[in-house]
């Protein structure tokens, strides 16, 4: 272990020890060698081997919104998607599934979110996102408008805990105003 990093010669090999665990190779400022075989590697193993709990297909069935927060699309939300039973459970859930854009300002605040984007080849942008959730959502929450998708069109930047209680409050009313 270096700096709190495992280092691992061999991305399809996890190192002793971590047996089971999803973990990265590399530095993620931008999409080196390796990643794409790693986030291969967590979509499959989250496709044969995870299953979603009971609990969380009855949470997912009864909430009254369903917000996908501003993470990275690929690398944090697209292996959850992948879970056999959640993207369908998603889809027919009666609550509205918003997404808040990680895209701020035309660019992404920290992370890989850009290189991963690129990989996959969508747009960089709230649109890229909305691209990668497909017909999941009912709507999203960017600082820019996505034309084909309704969209709360607000400053999405949370730099301190006022900015991220502003945005949370904002995302949860235009979620409930959705159903209405």
């Amino acid at each position: 272990m270096t700096n709190g990093f495992v280092l691992a010669t061999d991305p399809m090999l996890p190192p002793h020890g971590l047996e089971g665990a999803v973990y990265a190779i590399g530095n993620f400022d931008g999409l080196h060698l390796g990643h794409q075989a790693v986030i291969e590697r967590a979509v499959a193993m989250a496709r044969e081997q995870a299953a979603p709990s009971a609990q969380a297909l009855a949470a997912i069935a009864g909430a009254r919104a369903i917000i996908i927060g501003p993470s990275n699309p690929l690398a944090s939300i697209g292996p959850i998607l992948a879970v056999p039973g959640i993207r369908e459970a998603l889809a027919a859930a009666a609550a509205p599934v918003v997404a808040v854009s990680p895209i701020v300002g035309g660019e992404v605040l920290k992370g890989p979110t850009a290189s991963f984007m690129a990989f996959a080849a969508l747009e960089c942008s709230a649109d890229g996102v909305a691209d990668f959730y497909g017909e999941l959502l009912g709507g999203i929450v960017a600082d820019e408008n996505v034309g084909r998708l309704t969209t709360l069109q607000t400053d999405t930047r949370m730099d301190d805990e006022a900015g991220r209680a502003r945005v949370a409050e904002e995302t949860l009313d235009f979620a409930e105003a959705l159903v209405s």
